[in-house]
């Protein structure tokens, strides 16, 4: 047998030496679950929760794309809540598709994230963000509560309330449509 090489085999079973995990693999699994903790084991990439968590405070780098400061922006919220005549669905491609924002007039905004059909979060135009949440009210009619963050003063909060408040009411006339 000259030719062939020897091929180290690996132990396996409960009398199998035990690896010790890396140093955070347990505290991993704490904090977000088995799989991280399977991936600290195997010295694979972390998940983007986990690396943000160990980074100090001070130091973290926020994944929304924000082009005004975080001292800049306010901390006044403005919500506007209204019942339409569609379903969640039909309400969340409004919000959604770019070919269906007629209604939104001068709010440019885009989205960040989205939970089909019931939620999204919009970026807007000036950093300002707006969660929008979608709910079932029977087969043919949903609510639609916004709530716009980040303000930098009451008087625009009042003003930008009043966008939305009209921004729904067109989006209510042009769904009629479909």
């Amino acid at each position: 047998m000259a030719g062939k090489k020897s091929v180290a085999r690996r132990h396996v079973g409960k009398d199998a030496p035990r690896v010790a995990p890396k140093k955070n693999a347990a505290a991993a699994e704490k904090k977000f679950g088995k799989a991280a903790r399977q991936a600290a084991e195997k010295g694979g990439k972390k998940p983007g929760a986990w690396r943000d968590a160990e980074q100090p405070r001070a130091t973290r780098v926020s994944h929304a794309a924000a082009a005004t400061p975080p001292e800049a922006l306010g901390t006044v919220a403005v919500t506007v809540s209204r019942t339409l005549d569609a379903s969640p669905s039909e309400v969340f491609r409004a919000f959604n598709d770019p070919t269906r924002r007629q209604w939104s007039g001068a709010l440019g905004f885009r989205v960040v994230s989205a939970v089909a059909p019931r939620f999204l979060r919009l970026m807007m135009h000036d950093g300002t963000l707006v969660s929008v949440s979608v709910g079932r009210q029977g087969n043919a009619r949903c609510a639609v509560d916004l709530e716009h963050s980040r303000l930098p003063n009451a008087s625009d909060g009042e003003r930008m309330k009043a966008e939305w408040r009209d921004g729904l009411a067109r989006m209510a006339e042009q769904l009629d449509g479909f």
